[in-house]
């Protein structure tokens, strides 16, 4: 089995980075955190390949070993301020519904 082109490699890898990019930013469902979170993650695989094709082994194990933990502590953030949104609607509904008419 053959090892591809570095040129291949840096292609796919350009445009995982542009489409992942891209999906989160306009993409469907961008509102929803995780399906945010996955485009990122797309975005982030295709810089790895970028990576990879220039042979930068060191770059690459540092990406992936931050990756790695950044991605858990992300998804957190982004899930902790779309509970803190619903919650303050609901407050902000709550309180509307007690104001005398």
């Amino acid at each position: 089995m053959s090892v591809p082109d570095p040129e291949v490699i840096a292609c796919v890898g350009g445009a995982l980075c542009v489409l992942g990019t891209l999906g989160a930013a306009v993409g469907p469902k961008r509102h929803d955190p995780v399906v945010k979170s996955l485009n990122l993650e797309v975005a982030g695989v295709g810089i790895c390949l970028l990576f990879l094709a220039f042979n930068h082994m060191l770059a690459l194990l540092t990406y992936v070993a931050v990756g790695a933990f950044a991605t858990p502590i992300l998804l957190r953030a982004i899930l902790r301020v779309e509970a803190s949104g619903r919650d303050r609607e609901n407050i902000e509904g709550v309180q509307r519904d007690q104001t005398p008419r």
